[in-house]
C-alpha cells in the first residue's frame, strides 16, 4: 500500500490563506449586517407605500379629508408619487357632487396609486369592487379565487383601520394571490358620510350595516427582487474581493520571500559540499549584502546563517589543521622507523649468517625477521597513505591492467599454494590511466586479503572485464564471506573482521578447515590498511571500490569489485 505524500503547505499558501479566511470573515459579517438593514429598510418603506395607498383610497372614496392629508413617508419600491399617462388613473377629485359621488368612486382612481395596486371594496358583507391596475394603466378583475383570499383571510377584522391615527400604524398582512406575493391592509369601517362608521347590528341578521371596507394591496415582489439582487451583488462582489485578494497576496508575498530564497540557496550551497574531508570553501557561501543585516526577519534568518557558517568554516579549518598534523607526523614517524627497521634487518641478516643457533635460537631469528619485515610493509603503508591524504596526484600513464592482474596473480598462487586460483583476463589490452606501481599494489592488497582471510582449499577467482567506459576488476572467493554489519567499515582503516575471516596474529588459533599452526598467520598478519589504501587508491584514480557478500548467486563468499575508468 502506498503511502500518502503530506501536503506541503508553504509559508506563502499559509499567509494567503489567512489573510482570505480573516477577509471572508469580515466579509460575512458586513454582509449579513447589510442585508439584514436593507431588508428592514424595504420592508419599511414598502408598509409606508401601503399605508399610504390605503389614505389615499379612503380619502378618494370615502370624502374624509383627514385621510387625504396623511404625510408621505417617501416612495415605495416600483411606485411613483404622482399618476402618470398609461401608468395610473388620471381621474382627479370632483370639485361637487356631493358624498355619494365620492362613494361612488373606483379606488384605482386615486390620484399617485402605483401600478400592481389591488383595490377590493366591500359594502355590508359584499364585494363591490376587486379591481388591480396592470402595467398598460388599465384595471383588471381580480380572479374569484383572489377575492376569496383577500375577503376570507380574516384581514378585515384583523388589521382594519378607520381613523388617520390608526391607518397610519395599521398592521399589515401579507398574502399570496395569483399575481403574487402583496402587502395589504384594509381600510375601514367607513360612513357613506366620510366619518368612521359606528358599528350598529341589524336585530334579525346581526350583520353590520351601512359600512364599507377598502382593501389595498402592493406587490411585494420587487422588495424581493431588490433583496435577491443585494444579496448576488454582496455575495458576488466578495467572491471576487476574496479572489483578487489571493492571487495579489499571493504575487505580493512570493515577491517579497524572493530574498529568502537566496539565503536558502547560500544554505544548500554548502550542504551540497564535501565536508568529510579536505579544504572546503564554506566562507565563499555567505549571504551577502542587505540580506544579512539584522533589523528584518530575512536580514535576520541570513545574519544567523552566517554565523553558523562561520562557526562551521572554523572547525573545518581546525580539523584540516589536526589532520595535517596528524599526516606530518605519520609521515615523519614512519621515516624515522626506515632507518631502525633496516637496521634490524641488517643485523638479524648479518646474525644469522655469521653465527651458529641452535634451532631454537633460529626459529627465534626468523620470527624476528619476519616481525622486521611486517613492521616494515606497516611503515610503507603507512606512507602512502600519507601521501595520498596530503592530496598528491598520482603518476598517470598509461597502463595494461590485464598485464598487472595477471603478475599479481601468479604471485599469489605462489604465495598461496594452499589456494585454487582462476584468472579470466580479455585477449585484448584493458587500458587506464593512473600510477602502475599502486595499482599493482591494489589487486596485490586485494589477493592477498583473499588469501589470508580465507581457509586452505578456497577457491579465488579474478576476474578483468570492460564495461562502457570502466574497467571492472571482481575478485571473488568461496570462502566463509563477511559478516554483513562488518561490510560497511571493511574498507576502513584498521578495520578487522571476526575470527570466520580472520585470523588471529598471536598465532594460538588455528585456520577453519585446515588443523595446522597459524605461524604464517603471524607472520603475514593483517595491519587493517590493506582495504583502506585499495579504496584510497582507486578513489584517487577515480573509480570505486566495494564488496557484496554473499557473491552473486552463492550463499557464502564475497565479491571485492573496483571500477576505474578507461584511458
Amino acid at each position: 500500500m502506498s503511502q500518502r505524500l503530506p501536503f506541503r503547505r508553504t509559508l506563502a499558501f499559509r499567509t494567503v490563506a489567512g489573510v482570505v479566511l480573516l477577509l471572508a470573515a469580515v466579509l460575512t459579517v458586513t454582509g449579513l449586517a447589510i442585508t439584514a438593514t436593507a431588508e428592514r429598510t424595504l420592508d419599511s418603506q414598502l408598509d409606508d407605500s401601503v399605508r399610504q395607498a390605503m389614505a389615499r383610497s379612503a380619502a378618494f372614496t370615502g370624502g374624509d379629508p383627514a385621510l387625504a392629508e396623511q404625510p408621505a413617508a417617501g416612495p415605495s419600491p416600483g411606485a411613483s408619487p404622482m399618476p402618470t399617462p398609461g401608468s395610473t388613473s388620471t381621474a382627479q377629485p370632483e370639485e361637487s357632487g356631493g358624498d355619494s359621488a365620492h362613494w361612488d368612486r373606483d379606488p384605482l382612481e386615486t390620484p399617485g396609486q402605483p401600478v400592481g395596486v389591488v383595490s377590493v371594496v366591500v359594502e355590508n358583507g359584499k364585494v363591490q369592487r376587486a379591481t388591480c391596475l396592470s402595467d398598460e394603466g388599465s384595471a383588471e378583475e381580480l380572479s374569484d379565487a383572489d377575492i376569496e383570499l383577500l375577503t376570507t383571510a380574516g384581514i378585515v377584522n384583523d388589521v382594519s383601520a378607520a381613523t388617520p391615527e390608526e391607518i397610519e400604524h395599521a398592521p399589515l398582512k401579507d398574502i399570496e394571490l395569483s399575481r403574487g406575493d402583496y402587502r395589504v391592509g384594509v381600510a375601514g369601517p367607513l360612513s357613506q358620510a366620510g366619518a368612521p362608521a359606528a358599528p350598529t347590528q341589524d336585530t334579525d341578521s346581526g350583520t353590520a350595516e351601512s359600512q364599507r371596507y377598502v382593501i389595498t394591496g402592493l406587490p411585494s415582489q420587487q422588495v424581493d427582487h431588490t433583496r435577491d439582487v443585494l444579496l448576488a451583488t454582496i455575495l458576488g462582489g466578495s467572491a471576487a474581493a476574496l479572489l483578487v485578494t489571493a492571487l495579489l497576496g499571493f504575487w505580493w508575498i512570493r515577491r517579497s520571500l524572493r530574498p529568502l530564497a537566496k539565503v536558502s540557496e547560500s544554505a544548500a550551497d554548502v550542504a551540497a559540499l564535501p565536508l568529510e574531508s579536505g579544504e572546503v570553501p564554506v566562507r565563499d557561501h555567505l549571504v551577502r549584502g542587505d540580506l544579512a543585516q539584522p533589523g528584518t526577519e530575512i536580514g535576520d534568518v541570513g545574519y544567523a546563517l552566517n554565523l553558523l557558517l562561520t562557526n562551521i568554516d572554523d572547525a573545518l579549518q581546525q580539523r584540516n589543521a589536526s589532520e595535517a598534523q596528524l599526516r606530518q607526523f605519520v609521515a615523519d614517524a614512519s621515516h624515522e622507523l626506515r632507518t631502525p627497521l633496516a637496521s634490524v634487518r641488517g643485523y638479524a641478516d648479518m646474525l644469522r649468517l655469521s653465527e651458529q643457533l641452535s634451532p631454537q635460537g633460529r626459529a627465534s631469528l626468523d620470527r624476528l625477521l619476519a616481525q622486521a619485515q611486517r613492521m616494515g610493509g606497516l611503515v610503507e603503508d603507512l606512507l602512502l597513505l600519507a601521501r595520498l591524504d596530503a592530496g598528491r596526484a598520482p603518476e598517470c600513464k598509461q597502463v595494461d591492467l590485464g598485464e598487472i592482474v595477471a603478475e599479481a596473480v601468479m604471485d599469489a598462487s605462489a604465495a598461496g599454494a594452499d589456494h585454487r586460483w582462476d584468472l579470466d583476463v580479455p585477449p585484448e589490452p584493458v587500458t587506464v590511466s593512473g600510477d602502475s606501481r599502486q595499482l599493482a599494489q591494489v589487486v596485490a592488497n586485494l589477493l592477498s586479503n583473499a588469501r589470508k582471510h580465507t581457509p586452505a582449499g578456497t577457491r579465488v577467482t579474478v576476474t578483468l572485464e570492460s564495461a562502457g567506459p570502466q574497467a571492472i576488476l571482481h575478485v571473488d572467493d568461496d570462502g566463509p564471506g563477511v559478516a554483513a554489519e562488518l561490510q560497511e567499515h571493511l574498507f576502513d582503516r584498521f578495520a578487522r573482521g571476526d575470527q570466520a575471516r580472520t585470523h588471529a596474529p598471536s598465532g594460538d588459533e588455528t585456520r577453519e578447515g585446515t588443523g595446522e599452526d597459524s605461524t604464517d598467520s603471524a607472520v603475514e598478519g593483517s595491519t587493517g590498511l590493506g582495504l583502506a589504501i585499495v579504496r584510497t587508491v582507486v578513489q584517487a584514480h577515480g573509480g570505486e571500490a566495494t564488496v557484496i557478500s554473499p557473491r552473486p548467486g552463492s550463499r557464502r563468499g564475497a565479491r571485492f569489485t573496483v571500477r576505474l575508468p578507461l584511458a
